[in-house]
């Protein structure tokens, strides 16, 4: 029987507002990042907040207030229509059959570990924001990590949010994006792995040499390799 794949996402900077209102269950290690982000936002200094929030002037006095509003009812969205950047938008999951959403799984800087059906309010919070944040979150996701379902799974983080995954031993694949000239690419590699995301989901396929056969827009498959987390990497070649 065929196992489902499943996709490691990084959280995006760019939220979609709105929800219905509610308050959202949480663990021991999800209350201490929001009563600490509550408290900046209600006494941390313009510095402080401009560090937390990488924001400035209206957009800082909204994301300020968003933090405030989590210790009470807060407007809620599914994760996957709650972040809303580059990666998300080439996944394009509102045109994806509901069931997929739950194969994806996001590092919130707020909520750990998530589940792309899972709720989530608006909010900014950026890993150096708050002190021991990062390794709060390397200790609290090992739980989490360890209760995700068997299958395939593909592991599409950028470098800061793979670096949380440190000492997380079950195998994972991976991929690697270059130009023609064989040169990384790091600025536009959330687009494309936005669309490996969405080809994993939207065919139902896992394993890399199945993937291989996939057609990823804008790219072509270049090479397949072991990687150092017991999985394959995958190199995908952006193409003029």
């Amino acid at each position: 029987m065929k196992t489902l794949p499943l996709i490691l996402l990084a959280p995006s900077e760019d939220k979609a507002g709105g929800g219905a209102p509610g308050r959202l269950p949480e663990s021991a290690d999800q209350a201490w990042v929001r009563e600490r982000l509550v408290e900046l936002a209600r006494s941390g200094s313009p510095e402080a907040l401009k560090k937390a929030f990488d924001v400035k002037d209206l957009a800082l006095a909204k994301a300020r207030a968003e933090a405030q509003a989590l210790g009470g009812r807060v407007p809620l969205l599914p994760a996957l229509a709650r972040y809303t950047g580059v990666a998300f938008q080439a996944l394009d999951a509102a045109t994806l059959p509901p069931d997929t959403w739950t194969q994806v799984f996001i590092l919130s800087n707020l909520r750990g570990l998530v589940r792309g059906d899972e709720l989530l309010p608006p909010y900014k919070l950026k890993l150096a924001a708050i002190p021991g944040l990062k390794a709060h979150w390397r200790k609290a996701l090992a739980p989490q990590l360890a209760a995700l379902p068997t299958g395939p799974l593909w592991e599409l983080l950028p470098g800061e949010a793979a670096d949380l995954l440190k000492g997380w031993e079950r195998p994972r694949h991976t991929v690697e994006i270059f130009d023609t000239r064989g040169r990384a690419i790091s600025h536009f590699s959330k687009l494309y792995r936005g669309h490996v995301a969405r080809w994993l989901l939207g065919h139902q396929q896992g394993e890399p040499r199945q993937v291989l056969k996939g057609r990823i827009p804008g790219c072509r498959w270049a090479g397949i390799q072991d990687n150092v987390w017991g999985g394959q990497v995958l190199r995908l070649e952006v193409t003029p």
